[in-house]
């Protein structure tokens, strides 16, 4: 965050977002994780969840963000910014349901359960992910 000090000095809104972005694609993570390890503790591969999981991603963050430019636009009143929350909820949605799958089938590959670990890991990873997309757009958009 001490990298971004400047954006969020310059405009304070910036900081209101990280929670939501943080907590939707964890959520879409845990979702896909869910699918990932039901899966592959059924015998399913983790080839045929990939294309249907990584589009559920995408839409997913597809729509969040058509939900939240608006929204975002209309409470601080700064599209750019409203912007830079759109593209980052749709590309950490998109991350999150890549590592969701990575984890899990790389402990199952490891010959671990993936039920353990994968959970804790992925949250941390997911939520770093998302904070530095996060920053990153809000550069890009208000630069």
């Amino acid at each position: 965050m001490a990298g971004f000090e400047e954006q969020l000095d310059a405009n304070l809104a910036v900081a209101y977002f990280v929670p939501g972005i943080v907590y939707l694609a964890d959520a879409v993570g845990t979702q896909t994780e869910t699918v990932a390890i039901r899966g592959l503790s059924v015998g399913i591969g983790i080839r045929r969840i990939v294309g249907p999981e990584v589009l559920t991603g995408f839409w997913v963050g597809t729509i969040l963000g058509v939900v939240m430019a608006p929204t975002v636009a209309l409470l601080t009143g700064d599209w750019e910014l409203a912007a830079a929350v759109a593209v980052a909820v749709l590309a950490a949605s998109a991350i999150a349901t890549t590592v969701a799958m990575v984890l899990p089938w790389l402990l199952h590959r490891l010959g671990r359960d993936p039920a353990f670990g994968s959970g804790p890991l992925a949250t941390v990873i997911q939520d770093l992910l998302s904070i530095v997309i996060y920053l990153a757009a809000v550069t890009a958009f208000l630069a």
